[in-house]
């Protein structure tokens, strides 16, 4: 009966571990994908979970890169400058941006919009209620 309960409690161990083991290599996986997506890599810094991860990043970023090669013209912005702010977030909306990131430093917020369809990537500064400044930021973590 002894036998049993060690031997029931060694099979019990060995599921957890082997179950907590691919927790992490998904983790890992997961984490070489993000990573990798956004160009932060470093090969020899990792196990072979995060280097698939990676891999499986390049290779969904290649095909994209091929499946879309086409972009819509560029959306107007240079008329946001000056505009209320309100009014300006309502005019990205309807050109189709959306926004993916803000920051205030002070009495600034700096609003950082994308355009899935023309792939850019807009920062709007906007200070006493106004837009100050319309900037084409190219990139971003949050643009894709």
């Amino acid at each position: 009966m002894k036998i049993a309960i060690v031997a029931a409690a060694l099979l019990s161990a060995a599921v957890t571990h082997s179950a907590f083991a691919s927790t992490v290599a998904e983790r890992e996986y997961q984490r070489g994908y993000d990573d990798c997506l956004h160009g932060r890599y470093d090969q020899n810094q990792h196990a072979e979970s995060y280097k698939k991860g990676c891999r499986a990043a390049e290779d969904h970023a290649a095909h994209k890169d091929t499946a879309t090669t086409k972009h819509a013209p560029h959306a107007k912005v240079s008329d946001l400058r000056g505009m209320n702010s309100i009014k300006a977030f309502d005019v990205m909306t309807s050109r189709g941006f959306k926004s993916v990131d803000s920051i205030t430093s002070g009495d600034t917020l700096y609003g950082i919009y994308y355009n899935a369809k023309t792939h850019q990537c807009i920062q709007l500064t906007n200070a006493n209620d106004h837009v100050e400044s319309v900037n084409d930021i190219g990139t971003h973590p949050n643009c894709n």
